[in-house]
């Protein structure tokens, strides 16, 4: 999602898109600063990534564009709601994420977030009676954009999913994110610990500063495809993602709900190393 955003620019306005590459080992903060240039005008990033979990250090790529005048994009669909994040320390001008995964909402709802200096300068795009500054006021020939951030709300919003992202957001707020995110940590270590134990191989970065919460494994004797399909269809909710299997357990997610993940995981590779020694 966040690719193709900018990507679809380049045959319609001429700009030209970079991709900065991660290789194994490398600093990833790093490799973008490398991959800018003179003429670099925007970073976009996604603040997890969404196979591995590498979690990327947002302050200092907002540092960086800040200085040399760069607009800085964040994707945080894989941080908000799991991650503390604070919108002006990292200095960040967009932030964009759909409330369906972390943020425990409803799909087809969704956070925007514009820098104020910016909302006067963004061309739009979308045009209809919610963006206007005279909301309701149906029998006027003339209109405005608003001055807030609804001016990128063009029609009717979506009350029902908007409804239960407040409540999924007054929960995480009384729990509190740093409770929220110790506990997904937690959670994580457990899994990573035993699935250790079990011969996998983690895929997903274990420093506390790159981790998020999640967590991609693999097991050296089995096919990750395989191993996915038996956990769902032994109904485990997990994802084939990053060359692994993708484990994304929430605060709430009690240990023994991950005990029986673990087990399951463990009859696979029993099953499996059983029927072909030679493996």
């Amino acid at each position: 999602s966040n690719r193709m955003a900018w990507e679809a620019l380049q045959e319609r306005f001429g700009v030209r898109l970079r991709v900065a590459e991660f290789p194994a080992g490398c600093n990833p903060e790093q490799e973008l600063i490398n991959a800018c240039t003179d003429r670099t005008r925007l970073i976009s990033v996604s603040s997890v990534n969404y196979a591995t979990g590498l979690r990327l250090d947002l302050s200092r790529i907002g540092a960086h564009c800040k200085t040399n005048n760069i607009l800085f994009c964040i994707d945080a669909i894989q941080s908000l709601g799991a991650l503390p994040f604070d919108v002006q320390s990292c200095n960040a001008d967009f932030v964009a994420a759909d409330g369906h995964k972390w943020m425990l909402a409803p799909e087809g709802v969704a956070l925007f977030y514009c820098a104020p200096r910016h909302l006067s300068t963004l061309k739009l795009s979308q045009f209809g009676w919610h963006m206007v500054e005279q909301m309701g006021a149906f029998d006027r020939d003339d209109w405005q954009a608003a001055a807030t951030a609804r001016r990128f709300e063009c029609g009717s919003p979506n009350n029902l999913g908007i409804h239960g992202l407040k409540a999924s957001l007054e929960l995480l707020q009384e729990v509190g994110m740093e409770t929220i995110s110790r506990k997904i940590h937690h959670n994580c270590r457990f899994l990573e610990s035993a699935l250790q134990e079990l011969g996998c191989a983690i895929l997903s970065a274990t420093e506390d500063e790159r981790r998020s919460g999640i967590l991609c494994f693999r097991h050296p004797d089995i096919d990750s495809k395989s191993l996915y399909e038996h956990l769902m269809e032994s109904g485990i909710l997990c994802a084939l993602r990053g060359g692994g299997v993708r484990f994304s357990p929430h605060f709430y997610t009690p240990e023994h709900a991950m005990q029986v993940a673990i087990d399951r995981v463990k009859n696979v590779i029993g099953q499996d190393i059983q029927a072909d020694p030679a493996s």
